[in-house]
């Protein structure tokens, strides 16, 4: 009898902790009724996502998502990379099938926005979890721009005639720059720029952002007008390229000095 009625407290025991352990397990999408707004953290650029989610019986029932520069002026029409754009409504489509922002699938040409926008909407159901509801503060102010650099005084530096050339490090996409440089009777007489992946192979026609291998060839050309790479002038939609075409122009003639 003792033997039985020990069995019994037993299983009472273990059945009240299996209880009192579920109770305090929250649940993973226990979101509070609401509107909230959560951001990204703003990428080198300075461009960051905001998202604005209504939470309706527990559930995302609306769901958008925008993108802004680092003065707070939202993208439009103007913007270069316009699958950018495009995308926006279908994260907002994708959560609000999937409810979990892990699951929303990357749109081809936006995979900068897609890691943004996945930020911005875990950081909105985290403030939906405490009920926090409301905006998003404002992001620290742009830093200054630094004051322009005084001009140079003419150099007298002869480039030794030769073939130069110099590459970057690979980005986080897996490009890097390389570029080869003539020099001939002490100028610059041949430029060849390319950015190439991690195989080697050049960026193509299939590149989702063809203002990056377009300018190549303009920024080729000036470097040949001017003679100094700080005097290639960036072109709109192309700046990351403009930035690795200056650091292998400037490695190539200084190897040439």
């Amino acid at each position: 009898m003792n033997r039985t009625v020990g069995i019994v407290i037993v299983v009472l025991v273990v059945l009240g902790l299996a209880i009192y352990i579920n109770a305090q397990r929250r649940e993973p999408n226990e979101w509070q009724d609401g509107t909230y707004t959560g951001r990204s953290a703003p990428d080198t650029r300075g461009y960051y996502g905001e998202i604005e989610l209504v939470i309706a019986d527990g559930k995302i029932t609306k769901a958008k998502y925008w993108e802004l520069d680092r003065e707070g002026k939202p993208k439009d029409e103007s913007y270069p990379y316009p699958q950018a754009l495009e995308a926006f409504p279908k994260y907002d489509q994708g959560l609000l099938k999937s409810q979990d922002p892990d699951k929303v699938d990357v749109v081809t040409g936006s995979t900068e926005s897609h890691v943004r926008f996945k930020e911005a909407a875990k950081d909105a159901l985290d403030k939906a979890a405490r009920g926090e509801s409301g905006r998003a503060p404002a992001p620290p102010a742009p830093a200054p721009a630094p004051s322009p650099a005084p001009p140079r005084p003419e150099t007298t530096m002869q480039w030794r005639d030769g073939t130069y050339g110099a590459k970057t490090e690979t980005d986080q996409y897996g490009y890097y720059g390389e570029i080869e440089l003539m020099i001939t009777n002490g100028k610059i007489t041949k430029v060849t720029y390319d950015e190439k992946d991690s195989e080697g192979k050049p960026k193509g026609p299939d590149y989702p952002y063809p203002q990056g291998p377009e300018s190549e060839t303009k920024y080729e050309e000036r470097l040949l007008q001017t003679q100094d790479p700080e005097k290639v002038e960036v072109i709109t939609g192309a700046t990351q390229t403009w930035e690795k075409f200056k650091q292998t122009a400037k490695e190539a003639l200084k190897k040439a000095e």
